[in-house]
């Protein structure tokens, strides 16, 4: 039986309680997010040579910055940052698998277990890495052409991991179930959607390091919801 609907209030002040109660895997989610997908992202920038292309043109920068753009934007269109661009959307997709560990950490609050660091890998563990890598370079990949339809896109899916992760469905069949929640819950889906990404990068404003805290919040409001519209766990 489905819980019943709460306001939005209380999905905030819940998301919130998750992600305070958790700090420190925010902080350790955040290092390895983004350090994995900086150095290996400017790697892959120098490999296609596209550090050294830039370096001939970066004085623009300081002198005719529109002539700077026009120029990285004629370099963005190259083959070799095409390739660039393909890297990084299965960089993304393998550091995707380290969100799932937060629906196993929050279901251990749940059940007043004592989450631990080796949780935050959960989605590494066994066939889940192949699972939800595949999924998110899949989602990379759709999200890559569908440009600004990309902000409904995002809610229509927002459900799919998470009953892949706690029933064991389908791709298509957590897909499925993901779009009818949305639909039913349009409204509140919607703006829980645009508060998490807004609390996820307001770290930016505390000097950029509140960053490494605020960015994982997206999963605390996953999760709640989740846990409200469609509570069904397997244990």
């Amino acid at each position: 039986m489905t819980p019943p609907k709460p306001d939005f209030g209380k999905l905030l002040t819940d998301a919130y309680q998750y992600w305070v109660s958790t700090l420190p895997f925010q902080f350790l989610f955040s290092v390895l997010y983004f350090s994995v997908t900086l150095f290996a992202g400017l790697y892959a920038f120098r490999y296609y040579g596209l550090f050294d292309e830039i370096q001939k043109f970066q004085s623009l920068l300081y002198t005719d910055s529109q002539a700077f753009l026009e120029k990285y934007e004629a370099l963005m269109q190259t083959d070799n940052a095409v390739y660039f661009l393909q890297v990084m959307m299965v960089i993304k997709a393998i550091i995707f698998p380290l969100n799932i560990g937060f629906f196993k950490i929050y279901r251990k609050l749940d059940l007043e277990e004592k989450p631990v660091t080796g949780d935050l890998f959960a989605g590494y563990q066994g066939h889940y890495f192949f699972l939800f890598a595949f999924y998110a370079l899949v989602w990379n990949v759709i999200s890559s052409f569908l440009s600004i339809f990309t902000l409904l896109w995002i809610p229509m899916v927002l459900f799919v991991p998470a009953l892949m992760f706690f029933r064991g469905f389908s791709y298509f069949r957590s897909f499925k179930i993901s779009v009818q929640i949305f639909l039913q819950n349009f409204i509140l889906i919607v703006i829980a959607s645009i508060v998490a990404s807004f609390f996820s990068y307001s770290g930016f404003l505390l000097f950029f390091f509140g960053i490494f805290f605020t960015f994982p919040f997206w999963n605390a409001m996953i999760y709640v919801l989740y846990k409200n519209l469609v509570g069904n766990f397997e244990e």
